[in-house]
């Protein structure tokens, strides 16, 4: 029997991720997806590597269990949310699925729920990057930019989990959803630009 008939293993298709930061990338950027359209929960790591096209076992090898590769997925897309902030301050950050905040929103909100926890510890998270754009562009104060920037991500948060409820419940059915989330941009707006805060944490 020649060399050339010993058995091999499966396949790879061409341009299916390879090396270790490849993979990688290719599980986080395919679980954050799916992680999205189809919640936290209702996605397993088979359908994670399946999309991904990386063998099953390399998601352990190099990114971790699957609390793992959330946090490692939140932190990821946390991330991307704060380059985003960062690079449109005044911009809204967008509602659907497949939009960074839509993608942070819906993992966040998972983990919230669950009890798991939605780790700060991001190299940068969109509630420092919008501190820091009101710092720049408002000259407020380090801590009152701090609690606008959690006020502010606190309402964008809840209109993106509770949207469908608020527009019922506040009878807003004929109003265009655009005109009211155009709303909430304008709504942030104003409340990063003032500078004052009632309270004291002294």
């Amino acid at each position: 029997m020649s060399s050339n008939s010993a058995r091999r293993g499966p396949r790879r298709r061409n341009g299916a991720p390879s090396g270790p930061e490849d993979v990688r990338a290719a599980v986080l950027n395919t679980a954050a997806t799916l992680f999205a359209l189809r919640g936290v929960d209702g996605v397993s790591l088979r359908d994670i590597a399946a999309e991904a096209d990386v063998n099953l076992t390399l998601i352990r090898r190099y990114v971790g269990s699957r609390d793992d590769l959330i946090a490692a997925v939140f932190a990821q897309v946390s991330e991307q949310l704060a380059v985003a902030v960062a690079e449109h301050p005044l911009a809204g950050q967008g509602h659907a699925p497949d939009t960074v905040m839509g993608k942070w929103v819906r993992i966040g909100a998972a983990l919230a729920i669950s009890g798991r926890p939605m780790s700060a510890e991001a190299l940068d998270n969109p509630v420092q990057a919008i501190a820091d754009s009101l710092i720049a562009g408002y000259g407020v104060s380090s801590e009152a930019a701090r609690i606008r920037a959690a006020q502010i991500v606190a309402t964008a948060l809840g209109w993106r989990i509770f949207e469908a409820y608020l527009v019922d419940a506040a009878g807003l059915g004929d109003v265009p959803v655009e005109v009211l989330r155009e709303e909430l941009v304008h709504a942030a707006r104003r409340a990063g630009a003032t500078g004052h805060i009632a309270i004291s944490t002294r």
